[in-house]
């Protein structure tokens, strides 16, 4: 995986600014949420579940990018380098493919697992609040429920210091 990664870099979009990710793992029909995070992260990979979450990554991936993986009900518990730009499905194995339908069914990127970690929800939405200045928990909620949220590197840095 490492050498085919690395062919994708040129794909990737330069800019300036530095954009990381908040990657959240929901519940599905197949699997739980832990189940969800655990099976992607096992393979290597982050998956598109929605067209918007493609379509921001897209446009805000860059070489230096970095997800930062929130386990519904469990909290923030990974951190990973986005190693690839977003990829069909298609690209996919085809034997991981009927596994992850219903998480890539919009793309997905490649990753590599950086650090792991225990966290609580409550926990991480207190780092997430503060780090994002959302006082509202229910504009919190919202916003973990689009499945990515957009962060900067400063944000991105600040919540990686509260994890330690």
């Amino acid at each position: 995986m490492g050498r085919a990664a690395v062919s994708f870099l040129p794909a990737f979009r330069s800019e300036n600014s530095m954009s990381h990710f908040l990657f959240v793992a929901g519940t599905l029909r197949e699997r739980s949420s832990p189940e969800s995070a655990s099976l992607q992260l096992t393979h290597g990979l982050w998956g598109c579940c929605t067209a918007l979450i493609r379509d921001n990554l897209t446009t805000f991936l860059t070489p230096e990018s970095h997800g930062l993986i929130y386990v519904l009900k469990a909290g923030i518990c990974a951190d990973v380098k986005i190693v690839s730009p977003v990829l069909p499905l298609s690209q996919m194995d085809e034997f991981l493919r009927e596994d992850f339908k219903t998480e890539a069914r919009f793309g997905f990127v490649r990753v590599e697992l950086t650090k792991q970690w225990t966290s609580t929800p409550q926990e991480s939405h207190g780092l997430l609040q503060s780090v994002l200045h959302i006082a509202d928990q229910a504009e919190l909620t919202r916003r973990l429920s689009l499945g990515m949220h957009r962060l900067t590197d400063d944000e991105y840095q600040a919540i990686l210091a509260g994890l330690h």
